[in-house]
């Protein structure tokens, strides 16, 4: 088992701390694993913490329990415990899969499972303002970052927006084709995000077990006040985490499509 090297006395329970034991101990091991640990080696057994600490096995348990519940940890059964690999930042932005990768300094890939036309479900009929049974260019793709299974993507477009698109074949960059060779360059979207299970593709094609979490977004996005996509992606919940900027606006947001549809009226 891999053991320790922080320096001793720099890094122990204090027990006239405030601060629960659990609490403290989880602080130890989230510096470790900044400092001293790489991705997917072993860390000591509840065993050894316990006894290199002064603590109880309930106690040594909490804390890595929340370490394993935060992603900085991971189980397998019969072997131990092990360093997770770093999430990547998901930052909430309207672009493709490809600047996003080639942004973070990473080898973007995919690999399309489906290119074709469906007919709208009533369901997506309702999400892209269409009406059931209306032609839809459905593209699905598997992600990839430096190797690494990362996304299933399933986007859906109006087929009366992108005439002969199939022809063309799949795209290398979805958003780069809508803006040159169809003039919708997406300017803005709204999206949802939920945590939630893989469904047993998923899970398969992203090398995750079924009951396992995946982040599950959907995207609607628009070329100023028209809708041109709407996306579904499942996302590996074990490889992200959300970053969002914020900042507090000059003026309100406004949803334009919401603006031209409910203009206000001047006081007289």
């Amino acid at each position: 088992m891999t053991q320790f090297t922080a320096s001793e006395g720099s890094m122990e329970i204090n027990p006239r701390s405030p601060v629960p034991k659990h609490q403290q101990l989880r602080e130890i091991l989230l510096e470790l694993i900044a400092t001293e640990l790489e991705p997917d080696s072993p860390i000591q057994s509840e065993r050894e913490l316990g006894e290199r600490y002064g603590l109880s096995r309930m106690t040594v348990r909490q804390a890595v329990n929340q370490l394993v519940a935060d992603g900085k940890l991971y189980r397998v059964r019969g072997r131990g415990t092990f360093v997770a690999q770093p999430k990547m930042d998901l930052q909430i932005r309207l672009a493709s899969f490809t600047e996003d990768m080639n942004r973070r300094g990473m080898v973007p890939a995919s690999r399309t499972l489906a290119f074709e036309r469906i007919e709208a479900s009533p369901a997506l009929a309702r999400q892209l303002e269409l009406q059931p049974g209306d032609g839809v260019i459905r593209l699905v793709r598997l992600r990839y970052a430096d190797s690494i299974p990362m996304a299933v993507e399933r986007c859906h477009i109006p087929e009366h927006r992108v005439p002969g698109i199939l022809a063309l074949g799949s795209p290398k960059s979805l958003y780069q084709l809508l803006a040159e060779h169809y003039g919708l360059p997406l300017t803005w979207g709204e999206q949802v995000i939920e945590a939630g299970n893989p469904d047993p593709d998923e899970a398969a094609l992203l090398e995750v077990p079924a009951t396992g979490v995946v982040l599950q977004m959907t995207r609607r996005s628009y070329s100023d006040d028209v809708l041109v996509e709407y996306a579904y992606s499942a996302y590996r919940a074990d490889r992200y985490q959300l970053w969002v900027p914020l900042e507090r606006p000059a003026q309100p947001i406004v949803n334009p499509r919401a603006a031209a549809a409910n203009p206000i009226e001047a006081p007289r």
